[in-house]
């Protein structure tokens, strides 16, 4: 998912449920490039990767140590998101190590960024006068 689409989930959703909505969404959308990326867009990574022989040796890193490399690729993002699906799917990285990886090395900055959009929703309460802020929105409870 993108930046502005993630704070979006804090803004709309608050952070629980914002949360875990663009976790998973990022981790779906993040396996569905990957997954095209192996099958039906692999002759154009590849074409494209030739120009890249540092590319190899994370290749080979990924065929030693798979789910700690994407993990690594994922918390330390030096590569857009969206290339690094594409560049990782033409490595032998299983997808149930890609998928876990990914998930778990994305969460801190998705927390990050869902925590400032629940916090641009507070700010813009605050200033338009309107009493209820995100704690309501922790836990919502019916009173009905």
């Amino acid at each position: 998912m993108g930046t502005s689409s993630t704070l979006g989930g804090g803004y709309l959703f608050g952070l629980p449920v914002g949360f875990v909505a663009d976790s998973i969404g990022a981790t779906i959308g993040a396996t569905a490039a990957f997954l095209l990326g192996r099958t039906i867009g692999k002759p154009y990574v590849i074409s494209k990767l030739k120009d890249y022989p540092k590319f190899q040796a994370v290749a080979i890193a990924i065929q030693r140590s798979g789910f700690k490399i994407v993990l690594l690729l994922r918390l330390v993002p030096l590569l857009p998101f969206n290339m690094l699906n594409y560049l990782l799917s033409v490595t032998p990285v299983g997808i149930v190590e890609y998928m876990l990886a990914s998930w778990l090395g994305m969460m801190p900055i998705t927390f990050a960024l869902v925590y400032v959009g629940t916090t641009l929703k507070d700010i813009a309460d605050v200033t338009h006068g309107w009493s209820e802020v995100s704690t309501s929105r922790w836990v919502r409870i019916s009173t009905s």
